[in-house]
């Protein structure tokens, strides 16, 4: 994602959600000084031109998950979203983990010890996670930014675990991008982090917004297989399982 793209919708995120960048971008710059070198192509070449399947949060992820397994979707690349993590491991071990480190990290650094790529989001917000759990990472990680990118920190663009997971399913070569537990409404599934509903919601709100960019303006290949929840603009909709 080209900084000059995605500068304006983090700036109208920074407004809606009165965020400081100057916090994000010190985040940033531990994250970097923490990180090895990203080995982007190690981590690139387990999705490029493959099929893979983003899970969300949402309260739709258990059911999701027993009725696309039953359809043989847990056989494509596994992606999850941060706290999702902690509900895809009971099936499968996920390829990728894409995390701002405010679900169970536990499960997550069960899931890297077993093999999984971990992409660990620096922002205002999470400045201890990230100076406590970034130092025991040595291998299968890449650090990402929402400002600037500069060092061996990436912006794939997106702002909430599961939209950004998508997005960079999308700028690593992904021929297909199955969205499950992405409810995207007025309810929070029980394997989020997030503990400020309020907030929360709004949150969902822009991931809805960034998704239907993504699938629209910017031509990716997105499919939306959540059992319940919002519809998506510009992402059909189709039941599985």
């Amino acid at each position: 994602m080209r900084w000059e793209v995605w500068r304006p919708k983090y700036e109208e995120i920074v407004g809606r959600l009165g965020l400081d960048a100057a916090a994000d971008l010190e985040a940033a710059r531990a994250l970097n000084d923490l990180l090895p070198e990203p080995d982007l192509e190690g981590m690139a070449g387990t999705l490029r031109g493959r099929e893979c399947v983003v899970f969300g949060a949402g309260p739709s992820l258990d059911e999701d998950l027993t009725r696309l397994r039953r359809a043989g979707y847990l056989e494509k690349v596994l992606i999850a979203a941060d706290g999702a993590t902690s509900a895809v491991i009971e099936h499968r071990r996920p390829e990728i983990i894409v995390t701002d480190l405010d679900g169970k990290i536990e499960d997550q650094l069960r899931a890297w010890r077993l093999g999984s790529w971990l992409v660990v989001h620096a922002h205002g917000d999470n400045l201890d996670q990230l100076l406590s759990i970034a130092p025991r990472l040595k291998e299968r990680v890449v650090g990402t930014t929402q400002v600037e990118p500069f060092g061996g920190l990436l912006n794939f663009g997106g702002f909430t675990d599961g939209d950004r997971a998508a997005f960079m399913a999308h700028e690593l070569g992904a021929s297909e991008i199955y969205l499950a537990g992405m409810d995207l409404g007025g309810q929070v599934g029980r394997h989020s982090g997030d503990k400020d509903i309020a907030r929360k919601l709004v949150k969902l709100a822009i991931c809805k917004e960034l998704l239907a960019w993504l699938a629209g303006e910017l031509k990716a290949r997105l499919v939306n297989l959540t059992s319940r929840g919002e519809d998506i603009p510009n992402v059909p909709r189709e039941v599985a399982g």
